[in-house]
């Protein structure tokens, strides 16, 4: 575990926009494996999983979802020990409804004359590797995920194309200056306060701490020192560097020793419950006025507000949709906008043969009896 954060996050909001992109890009991972079915079904054509306004969804689709999800080793585990095939029925349920509701977007979208340049996915690529925190995390998740590039491309066009037909129908209400200026009281420490960027080397005595000081103070290396000697595993290999500091990410000795020093100063050795640092400010950037910040406080707040709006008209248009799906993945919910499955022949025996409470049948033979 790591004694402190490697690194602060600047906006508050950045753990759940990489939680959404993240999201965005593993969605592959929720998917099975889906067979061949020769018989006519609900649909109307036996390769189609669901219909969407007369456009087929085929089962090949899930069925190359599901080869993607099983290279991953706890989807692949799940549906090993899914004997009953509940798990299986879930998350086909899921794909499958993730699936209706992707052409119910872009149906929607080529009604309104909504298109999705290369310029815009390429702009909304960056946006999601900002978000994920750099280049090799982004491929990191389209690794994990099993994407191809162009199911990248595919779920990046869905986003575009979400954002623009939000923007077309008006989507949630406008932002007030009450608003703007509530967000920034309620994150005017945390987000838009001073910041510092700085470095630690962290030992358990005091002598050591001392020792080191001394060494800093004769020319010593900072960074070397700190791979040396730190016990701070999520910070020594980088040579102590803890990226940036916002208040209130630390422990309150540390954190003020931090914004009490000046750019360029060494402090310590300092005392907290982990034990005794040394601490180099390499940097500090002033703290936002509510001017400097309102702009991006207004496109953040305008951007939550349209996305509320937009899943509620989507969920309208999902209702009003003509969606078939085909009976062996279940029903389809217009209410909810998802796909019920069915529950799986045998879940139901193979529950009650589970319980003790069960009542053995009638005439069943002394060794099929549930015993204690």
């Amino acid at each position: 575990m790591r004694t402190l954060p490697v690194r602060a996050r600047r906006r508050l909001h950045l753990a759940d926009r990489r939680r959404a992109a993240t999201r965005l890009l593993l969605s592959a991972l929720a998917v099975v494996a889906l067979t061949a079915c020769d018989t006519v079904t609900g649909t109307g054509s036996p390769e189609a999983a669901a219909t969407v306004g007369g456009e087929d969804i085929p089962i090949a689709t899930v069925e190359d979802r599901f080869e993607q999800a099983s290279a991953n080793p706890q989807v692949a585990q799940q549906l090993e020990g899914d004997d009953s095939g509940q798990f299986e029925a879930q998350v086909q349920s899921q794909i499958l409804s993730q699936l209706i509701l992707a052409e119910i977007v872009t149906q929607w979208a080529d009604e309104l004359g909504i298109e999705a340049s290369q310029a815009e996915l390429d702009a909304e690529r960056e946006s999601v590797i900002e978000q994920l925190g750099g280049e090799d995390q982004f491929q990191q998740a389209v690794e994990q995920a099993g994407l191809s590039e162009e199911q990248v491309d595919d779920q990046l066009r869905q986003q575009v194309l979400q954002t623009k037909i939000a923007a077309e129908v008006g989507a949630g209400e406008e932002v007030t200056d009450a608003q703007i200026e509530d967000f920034y009281e309620e994150n005017k420490d945390a987000r838009f306060g001073e910041r510092a960027q700085a470095r630690h080397i962290l030992v358990e005595g005091r002598a050591k701490a001392e020792q080191i000081r001394r060494q800093l103070d004769d020319g010593g290396d900072f960074a070397e020192l700190a791979q040396e000697n730190s016990t701070d595993p999520g910070s020594k290999d980088n040579g102590g560097d803890l990226g940036e500091v916002t208040s209130g990410q630390t422990v309150p000795a540390f954190e003020e020793a931090v914004f009490g020093a000046e750019e360029g100063e060494i402090v310590g050795p300092v005392q907290t419950q982990f034990g005794f640092h040394i601490i180099e400010v390499t940097g500090k950037t002033p703290a936002q006025t509510l001017e400097e910040s309102r702009e991006e406080i207004e496109t953040e707040l305008t951007q939550s507000t349209q996305n509320e709006g937009l899943q509620q008209a989507l969920m309208e248009r999902a209702g009003e949709a003509e969606v078939e799906v085909n009976p062996r993945f279940g029903t389809w919910d217009p209410e909810t906008g998802t796909v019920t499955p069915e529950e799986p022949l045998g879940a139901a025996s193979e529950a009650g043969a589970s319980d003790p409470a069960a009542v053995p049948s009638e005439g069943a033979a002394p060794s099929e009896q549930t015993s204690e």
